[in-house]
C-alpha cells in the first residue's frame, strides 16, 4: 500500500458514451488500482462505484460522439474517483433518495455509490451542462 509520504498517483482518461466502453473502463481502472497496491476488497468496491457512475454518465449523454472523463488519484490510503458527464448531458438533479418503490427500474446508482464510499460530492451542473460526481474511499477501514 502506498504510504502517505509517497506522491499522489493519478489516472485520467476519457471513454465513449456507450455501454460497450464499460468493460474496458473497469479493466483499466482495476489494473491501475491493483498496480498501486490498493487492497482487492477496496478495488472491487471501487469498480462497482465506477460502473454506477459511468452508467449514469452514459445514460445522461445526448451525443454519442462526445466522451465522458474519468479521473482517479491515490494519495496515501485514500482513493479519489471522479466521473464527468460530457457537455450537454440531460439529467435530473436528485435532492432526495426514493426508497418507496423497491421494484422501480433504475435510480439506485447513487444510493449504491454512497454506501460504498466515505465521501460523495456532486458538483452543480456547469454552464455547458456537464456534471461531475466525485467520491473518496479510504483503504484503512471496512464498511
Amino acid at each position: 500500500m502506498p504510504s502517505s509520504s509517497e506522491r499522489v498517483h493519478e489516472f485520467s482518461t476519457t471513454y465513449p458514451t456507450t455501454t460497450a466502453a464499460l468493460p474496458r473502463a473497469r479493466e483499466e481502472l482495476a489494473r491501475w488500482l491493483r498496480d498501486l497496491g490498493v487492497p482487492d476488497d477496496v478495488n472491487d468496491e471501487l469498480l462497482v462505484v465506477a460502473s454506477e457512475l459511468l452508467s449514469n454518465a452514459i445514460s445522461a449523454s445526448t451525443d454519442p460522439a462526445q466522451e465522458l472523463a474519468v479521473a482517479a488519484s491515490v494519495d496515501g490510503d485514500c482513493v479519489t474517483l471522479e466521473v464527468t458527464n460530457p457537455p450537454a448531458s440531460e439529467f435530473d438533479v436528485v435532492d432526495h433518495w426514493d426508497y418507496d418503490d423497491p421494484l422501480r427500474p433504475g435510480g439506485r446508482g447513487l444510493i449504491i455509490v454512497e454506501s460504498l464510499v466515505d465521501d460523495l460530492a456532486i458538483a452543480p451542473p456547469s454552464r455547458d451542462r456537464s456534471l461531475s460526481v466525485r467520491c473518496q474511499r479510504r483503504f484503512a477501514h471496512h464498511r
